[in-house]
């Protein structure tokens, strides 16, 4: 399928910029062989999705760390419309980092989430969320090449300190005018789109309970992340860097343990 063929069947008007970089720039496009894998004494895993005749096929290859069962690196090779590329390059950004139980439950809500921007509703038009069932399924098959492999005995939760942080320049614009109740609704936005879906991915939440002096904001653990470690360190330090990152510098984050 040429390019244009490709954009008239799914306009870039309705890609966000997120969304679009990746399709234009997918870092992950490539192939591991089972040699790449041998030389640095990893597990090879391959998922295979849809085919050459529907017109869609998306294939992954992982090098999955044998000792823990971590991903630690991703590519995909594939056939298709632009929104698959789009999709797929997601799908290696989401598991690198992540043990091979913990990837096979990325959703397609999200894959979405991962290119939304502030305003919109959805990253992935809704006619493309096809290419993004193909997605979970590639990611499954090779969650399934991994089974066998024993994972950490200290794994609990996901380490999502593993995913980018973008800055919003200057923070939540009007920060300092927003009254209490518009406040806690930016951050409960914010912890939506950017601390849940991965926390969710093992059963733990996050609940917000008050912010003080607009600068204390006073949380719950729900779900696993109420025994799991990290819940003191990683996972606490993720959630007040995103909060700094995107509404306002001089926040900082108290559990309520």
């Amino acid at each position: 399928m040429t390019l244009d063929a490709a954009t008239k069947l799914f306009p870039w008007a309705l890609y966000t910029k997120k969304l679009s970089s990746r399709i234009e720039t997918p870092y992950c496009s490539g192939v591991f062989t089972q040699e790449d894998a041998d030389s640095r004494a990893m597990h090879l895993a391959v998922g295979t999705s849809g085919s050459l005749s529907d017109g869609n096929i998306i294939r992954y290859y992982w090098l999955v760390d044998p000792q823990d069962g971590v991903i630690i690196d991703a590519r995909f090779q594939l056939y298709g419309d632009s929104a698959l590329i789009g999709a797929a390059e997601v799908g290696c950004e989401l598991s690198v980092g992540k043990n091979y139980d913990q990837a096979r439950r990325i959703s397609a809500e999200l894959i979405d989430r991962h290119v939304q921007e502030k305003g919109s509703e959805v990253g992935f038009p809704k006619e493309t969320w096809g290419h993004i069932n193909l997605i979970i399924e590639a990611l499954d098959e090779a969650a399934a090449g991994c089974e066998g492999i024993p994972l950490a005995e200290e794994y609990v939760a996901p380490p999502i300190t593993a995913q980018p942080i973008d800055v919003t320049v200057g923070g939540w614009p009007g920060w300092q005018e927003l009254s209490l109740k518009q406040k806690l609704k930016v951050i409960e936005e914010v912890l939506d789109r950017d601390v849940r879906p991965f926390i969710e991915m093992d059963a733990g939440g996050v609940q917000v309970l008050n912010l003080i002096e607009n600068r204390e904001l006073i949380i719950a653990y729900q779900g696993t992340c109420t025994t799991c470690h990290s819940s003191t360190g990683a996972t606490l330090s993720y959630i007040q860097q995103v909060l700094r990152a995107k509404v306002h510098p001089d926040l900082f984050v108290t559990p309520n343990l």
